[in-house]
C-alpha cells in the first residue's frame, strides 16, 4: 500500500519562517492541558485524599464526646427506714451530670479499610469519567487541524489557478490590441479570474477562522504563518483498543466489589474500649447527694443482628449493578467493533480513489496544456480553455482532498481505538 504522508503545507504567499511547526500531537496535549474540565481531576484527587485522611483519623484516634444533662424528676429512690440517731440522706429531685465519653474500636471487621478502599475506587472512577470527557477533545482538534490543512492546500491551488488565468489574460489582451483576438475571450477569462478571487477571499476567511478556533482550543500560538504538521499515522491493524471507557467500566466494577464486602461487614460484631469520666449529682454512689466526680471504663460489644434482615437484598442489588456494568461494557465493545470496521472500510475506499488520482491529474494536465496551445493559436474559445483549466485544478484538489481524507480516516481510526 502506498503511504501518503501529509507533513505540512506551505502557502505560496507566506515567507519562510523560523518559527517551529506545531504538530497534531502537540495540539492534543495542549487542548487537554488548557481545557478547564481537566482541572477536575486534581480537585477530585484532593477531595479523595482528604476523605481517606478523615477515615484514617477516625480509626487511629479515640472518639470523644462531651455530654451533659440536667433533669428534674417527680420521685426519687428513698429508704423507708427510720433509725434513732442515724440520718439517712435524701436524693434530690433535681439531678445534674456532665461527662467526657471516649471510645476506641478494637475490632470493626475491617470497616475502616473497606471504607477507604471504596473512597479510593470512587475517586478513581470520577477521575476516569473526566478522562472519558477529555477524549472528545481529540475529535475537535482533528476537525480544526485537518480542515485547516485542507484549506491551506485549497488556497495554494487557487493561487496557481489565478496565476495561470492572469497569464492568459495578459497574452490575450496583447492579441486584442493587434486585433487578432476578440475582446469577448478576454472578458470570459477576467470573469473566471474574478470568481476565483472571490473563492480565494472565502478560503482566506475560513482559514483564519479554523486557526483561531484551534488557538482558542489549545492556547498555542497558531497564527496565519504557523506551519501545521501531521506525523505519519500508525498502521491501523497494529493498534490495540485502549479507550478510557474500558478503564471506567473496570473501576465501576471495583466500586461494586467493595460495596459487596461492605454489605457483608454490616453483620459483623464490633468490639471497642470505652471510658466515661465526669461530675454529677448524684455520682455513682446514689446515696451521696453532693456533686462528685466519677469514672467508668471497660469493653463494649455491639452486634447489630437486624442488619441481616436486608443483607440478601443488598447483595442482589449490588450484583445487578455489576451485571449492568458488564452489559454496558459488552455493548460498548460491540459498538466499537462496528465503528472500527466502518472506519477501516472508509480507509480502503479512499485508498482506492487515491490509486487513480495521479492518472486523472496527469490526463487533465495534458488536456489543459493542449488547450493552452489551442487558445494561443485561436483554435478554441476562452470558455473552452477555462473549462479545462478548472477541470485540472479540480483534479489536483481532489487528489489532495483524498490524501487528507485518508489521513483523517487513519487518525480517526487511531482516535477511536483510544491511542
Amino acid at each position: 500500500m502506498k503511504t501518503y504522508i501529509l507533513g505540512f503545507f506551505w502557502l505560496g504567499w507566506l515567507p519562510a519562517l523560523a518559527q517551529p511547526p506545531i504538530t497534531l500531537e502537540q495540539c492534543y496535549a495542549a487542548a487537554r492541558a488548557h481545557y478547564l474540565q481537566s482541572k477536575q481531576k486534581a480537585i477530585l484527587q484532593q477531595t479523595g485524599d482528604l476523605a481517606v485522611a478523615s477515615l484514617n483519623k477516625t480509626r487511629q484516634l479515640p472518639q470523644l464526646a462531651i455530654n451533659g444533662q440536667a433533669t428534674w424528676q417527680s420521685e426519687v429512690t428513698n429508704i423507708p427506714i427510720e433509725l434513732p440517731n442515724i440520718s439517712i440522706p435524701q436524693i434530690s429531685k433535681d439531678q445534674y451530670k456532665l461527662t467526657l465519653d471516649a471510645s476506641y474500636p478494637i475490632y470493626d471487621g475491617n470497616l475502616t479499610r473497606l471504607q477507604t478502599d471504596l473512597q479510593r475506587a470512587s475517586t478513581a472512577t470520577a477521575q476516569q469519567q473526566v478522562e472519558v470527557e477529555l477524549r472528545r477533545l481529540n475529535d475537535q482538534v482533528n476537525g480544526f487541524f485537518l480542515n485547516a490543512l485542507l484549506t491551506d492546500e485549497n488556497i495554494r491551488l487557487t493561487q496557481i489557478l489565478l496565476a495561470d488565468l492572469q497569464n492568459r489574460i495578459d497574452k490575450l489582451s496583447a492579441s486584442v490590441t493587434f486585433g487578432t483576438v476578440a475582446q469577448t475571450s478576454v472578458d470570459i477569462l477576467r470573469a473566471e479570474y474574478l470568481r476565483s478571487r472571490q473563492r480565494m477571499a472565502d478560503l482566506t476567511a475560513t482559514r483564519r477562522g479554523l486557526r483561531d478556533a484551534l488557538h482558542l482550543l489549545t492556547d498555542l500560538p497558531i497564527g496565519d504563518s504557523t506551519r501545521l504538521v501531521v506525523e505519519t499515522p500508525p498502521d491501523p491493524g497494529s493498534l490495540p483498543l485502549n479507550r478510557p471507557e474500558l478503564q471506567l467500566y473496570t473501576l465501576q466494577r471495583q466500586v461494586y466489589d467493595t460495596q459487596f464486602r461492605l454489605a457483608d461487614n454490616k453483620v459483623k460484631p464490633r468490639l471497642s474500649l470505652f471510658g466515661q469520666g465526669g461530675v454529677g449529682r448524684p455520682g455513682l454512689n446514689l446515696l451521696n447527694n453532693t456533686f462528685r466526680g466519677f469514672f467508668i471504663g471497660g469493653v463494649r460489644l455491639n452486634w447489630n443482628l437486624s442488619a441481616g434482615y436486608t443483607l440478601k437484598n443488598d447483595r442482589q442489588v449490588i450484583a445487578l449493578n455489576q451485571q449492568l456494568v458488564d452489559v454496558q461494557r459488552q455493548t460498548f465493545e460491540q459498538n466499537m467493533t462496528v465503528q472500527l470496521r466502518q472506519q477501516q472500510t472508509e480507509i480502503d475506499r479512499i485508498q482506492a480513489q487515491l490509486s487513480t488520482d495521479a492518472e486523472i491529474v496527469a490526463l487533465r494536465t495534458k488536456v489543459r496544456q493542449a488547450a493552452t496551445v489551442q487558445l494561443d493559436n485561436g483554435v478554441i474559445a476562452a470558455r473552452d480553455y477555462t473549462t479545462e483549466l478548472i477541470n485540472e485544478n479540480q483534479a489536483l484538489l481532489n487528489q489532495k482532498l483524498h490524501a487528507l481524507q485518508l489521513l483523517l480516516a487513519q487518525i480517526q481510526y487511531r482516535t477511536l481505538t483510544g491511542n
